[in-house]
């Protein structure tokens, strides 16, 4: 919703800031960044950043949830279960590729006309290639590949992966050991995203902070008026968008 607002404001002037709301902007920015990289915010330069008041409007809410989304996402805290069978699988490969690497120079051949760093190395490959496959039919959320989609296990499974996984044909992960995607803070050199995803109160924290932050820098930015006007156009865009995507996935299940 931010982002819609923002850009149905991207062509409205900004408004003049006083020296006092230029140095609080500047704190809002610094504690955003924190945002962005998924660290919390210490208390005390949230309180910096927002005010005493709007603070205080901050705390009291976290008595209540955000949306509906909040209340189905901090239910399910833990890992999805098919992830610790993609973990394995994952494993698995990482053990055969370490196995080929020390076979690398060698030329013996078996039976097969085969050399120990193939045999290893095939055997990696069926292991990331029974991981990927695991992994995007989980994900897969296309009626036409997926007779039975799940959406919400699908987002679920997703914000604990370290990389965006495409179920396209031709834009599957690599089944590689660079090329698999890896869990969210695991200890590898391979993982993309060395930070554990956000779950539970972290998320809620998480929310809250990314909430107020951006919603307080949008009233210094830009006037009251414009802000509502943009969040209204907003919402029409929304629902536009979702009513587009509702007809494309019915035209997509009656073909």
């Amino acid at each position: 919703m931010h982002q819609l607002t923002y850009d149905e404001l991207r062509d409205m002037p900004f408004r003049e800031l006083s020296e006092a709301e230029y140095a609080q902007l500047r704190l809002i920015k610094a504690a955003l960044v924190s945002v962005i990289a998924q660290r919390a915010v210490p208390k005390r330069k949230m309180l910096a950043a927002l005010g005493k008041d709007q603070y205080v409007e901050y705390v009291q809410s976290y008595d209540m949830d955000i949306s509906h989304v909040e209340s189905d996402w901090f239910s399910t805290d833990s890992m999805p279960t098919i992830l610790y069978d993609y973990m394995q699988y994952v494993k698995d490969g990482d053990k055969y590729t370490r196995i080929a690497n020390l076979f690398r120079r060698s030329t013996k051949r078996d039976a097969n006309g085969k050399t120990a760093y193939q045999r290893m190395d095939t055997k990696a490959e069926a292991c990331y290639e029974e991981a990927v496959m695991l992994l995007t039919n989980a994900i897969d959320t296309n009626p036409l590949r997926n007779p039975m989609p799940d959406v919400q296990l699908s987002n679920e499974i997703q914000r604990w992966l370290d990389r965006d996984v495409s179920c396209e044909i031709g834009f599957e992960p690599d089944i590689s050991i660079t090329g698999v995607p890896r869990i969210r803070g695991v200890k590898s050199k391979f993982a993309q995203v060395s930070a554990a995803p956000v779950i539970g109160q972290r998320l809620r924290q998480y929310w809250r902070q990314r909430e107020v932050l951006a919603r307080t820098a949008l009233a210094l930015l830009y006037n009251t008026e414009q802000i509502d006007a943009a969040t209204e156009q907003g919402l029409e865009i929304t629902s536009v968008l979702f009513e587009e995507r509702l007809a494309k996935l019915k035209l997509q299940r009656d073909y």
